[in-house]
């Protein structure tokens, strides 16, 4: 196994970026050390120490994933550092390697939490299979992990939509009760002066009904229910839940919306989600750029079989080398600042709707995905 899977960082949920594993060799003697890194190199990152003050320093500034100890070197043995890394981390592994075949020293390993415990001479392949047993094991913990924080985060705002709606629901009553008063004293009023703020204030009522009507739509539908419904207006739905982050972006919108496009079956939810994160994507791949931001949204219908929708930003693109990769759950492009879960959504989203998603490599400027919804009666 060459490569870790994104796992949650530490005592947060957020995740680190793919990368080789860090395996870390601990022998006083330079030859042992030496063969190991020979070993292993072409498949790991390999970081080695002659003792275990100098391992200790070597994990202060490296994320270390397993460590291969001797356990018998001056000023210090394989389980004084195996005690002490699984105290500053229980999540790196430690394969202890030793001439010493005592069974005491074995048991004291393993009770002290060591992966395992191997005699010198060792077989490459047995320690390589080892490693690489190790390797799944944390893969396996890191996603466990990574679907506990998700389902928390899922239930953080499955709670949170409740609250919205309600509180949505809620503030229809006093908006009205504004409004008509409003109305009232319009009608009562002579003042110009007076009832030009009285029209600013119905004006902002307004608004804040449609920011109520917006949400509630948005909210509106229960899980798992498939409605009739129109791609264009998932669209503009979508756009107006994303008006803040658009305008703090300065992102110019341009949409081509076909306006024959017929009426498909699919759940909601699920399918505005899907178009939301999109959006959020093009809109957080085009942040540190200096010239224009522009999302372009379009709509066809192909061969009155599918519907077509497509979704441009204008940033910087999708680095060829990880094209391949996007749509994996729990990959990202953004380091610490993403999740992995974005586009992961949208492909499982087109999965459950019987269609797919896939990013245009034709396009020259900034990234273009492309969705294809079937044609539902």
């Amino acid at each position: 196994m060459s490569a870790l899977v994104m796992e949650t960082a530490r005592k947060h949920g957020d995740f680190k970026t793919v990368r080789t594993a860090n395996v870390l060799v601990v022998d006083d003697e330079n030859g042992p050390r030496q063969a190991l890194r020979m070993v292993l190199k072409e498949e790991y990152h390999v970081l080695m120490a002659d003792c275990v003050s100098a391992a200790l320093d070597v994990l202060q500034d490296n994320d270390v994933d397993v460590i291969i100890t001797d356990i018998r070197m001056p000023g210090g043995t394989g389980l004084d550092l195996l005690r002490k890394v699984k105290e500053l981390d229980d999540r790196i592994e430690v394969i202890i390697l030793t001439g010493y075949g005592e069974l005491d020293t074995a048991m004291d390993a393993i009770e002290f939490g060591a992966y395992a415990y191997l005699e010198k001479p060792y077989d490459s392949e047995v320690l390589v299979e080892k490693l690489e047993n190790c390797l799944a094991k944390q893969k396996r913990e890191a996603e466990r992990r990574a679907m506990e924080y998700l389902a928390m985060e899922a239930n953080r705002f499955e709670t949170l939509g409740r609250l919205v709606s309600g509180t949505m629901h809620d503030l229809g009553t006093p908006l009205s009760v504004i409004g008509t008063n409003i109305e009232i004293m319009q009608a009562t009023l002579e003042d110009e002066r007076t009832n030009k703020r009285l029209n600013t204030m119905c004006d902002q009522v307004r608004h804040c009904n449609d920011l109520v009507r917006t949400t509630m739509n948005f909210l509106r539908h229960s899980k798992g229910e498939r409605d009739q419904y129109c791609m264009n207006s998932v669209v503009n739905l979508c756009l107006d839940v994303a008006k803040p982050t658009l305008r703090s972006g300065t992102v110019a919108v341009v949409t081509e919306l076909d306006k024959e496009l017929p009426s498909t079956l699919g759940d909601m939810v699920f399918v505005r989600q899907a178009v939301l994160n999109l959006i959020n994507n093009a809109c957080q791949a085009m942040e540190k750029q200096d010239s224009p931001r522009q999302l372009r949204i379009q709509t066809t219908c192909k061969d009155g079989k599918w519907i077509e929708l497509t979704v441009q930003d204008s940033g910087p693109g999708i680095p060829t080398d990880q094209q391949e990769r996007i749509f994996e759950t729990l990959f990202t492009t953004k380091g610490d600042d993403g999740t992995g879960l974005g586009l992961a959504v949208v492909r499982n989203v087109m999965e459950q709707h019987g269609g797919t998603v896939y990013l245009d490599r034709s396009c020259t400027s900034g990234a273009r995905f492309v969705l294809n919804f079937p044609v539902t009666k």
